[in-house]
């Protein structure tokens, strides 16, 4: 199956009932869209899971993965657990910024690289 070119690569969101939260799917789809417009040369499509947990060391929790399918077939795995749900999926999502401007660095190069403006410099954006 083939999408349009200008078309952005697919958000999947998937997990138990709190994927079905409207609160927590509209942050998980902000949050998804503003990682790939930073990276939107690369088309990156990501795969987003979330699911309550109980462990007995540590009580109640939240287990977020992130799982990036990038070009030359490289594939990116982020997964955190916290009490809160939104702080599960913030540090999954900052922990993928992360290890994409690594990965960017390393091997993929102008593949990842964050677009440059119209002078040709690169454009200063803080997470």
């Amino acid at each position: 199956m083939s999408s349009a070119p200008n078309c952005p690569p697919a958000i999947h969101i998937s997990g138990d009932t709190l994927a079905l939260d409207p609160k927590i799917r509209h942050y998980i789809t902000a949050e998804a869209e503003r990682l790939q417009q930073r990276y939107s040369s690369a088309g990156v499509a990501l795969r987003i899971g979330i699911s309550e947990e109980f462990d007995p060391a540590r009580g109640h929790r939240v287990r977020c993965e992130l799982d990036a399918r990038l070009p030359g077939r490289h594939q990116l795995m982020v997964r955190e657990a916290h009490k809160e749900a939104l702080t599960a999926i913030s540090s999954v999502f900052a922990g993928a910024r992360k290890q994409l401007r690594r990965l960017a660095t390393r091997s993929l190069g102008d593949a990842l690289s964050p677009p440059a403006t119209s002078s040709g410099e690169m454009q200063a954006c803080g997470t």
